[in-house]
């Protein structure tokens, strides 16, 4: 039986690996789709009710999934903040190398 909290891992899961593969458009699609699930799972009271113990440690391993997922994006983000700046520094240095070479002296 595949319940809607299995669900919820196996997105989570997806997103995980869409991250550590640097799938940014497939993490995003997972993230909609998981986002649509906790509005389902929480917006039933009847649900809740039913699988409380369940959800609790389903919400748990989603937890500590998200925590993996979100150092996966603070290490990109740190990455192409790393990116941006070499290319500031080296256009800053191709500029100074033209200025130099239009420089007759």
């Amino acid at each position: 039986m595949h319940t809607k909290a299995d669900q919820l891992l196996d997105l989570t899961r997806a997103m995980l690996a869409a991250a550590q593969s640097d799938d940014w458009d497939e993490f995003e699609l997972q993230e909609q789709q998981r986002s649509a699930m906790l509005d389902v799972i929480f917006g039933n009271q009847d649900d809740m009710e039913s699988a409380k113990l369940y959800l609790a440690d389903a919400i748990e391993q989603l937890l500590l999934i998200d925590q993996e997922i979100t150092a996966l994006i603070s290490q990109q983000r740190d990455l192409a903040s790393q990116e941006l700046r070499h290319l500031k520094h080296a256009r800053q240095g191709n500029k100074a190398y033209q200025i130099a070479a239009d420089d007759p002296l």
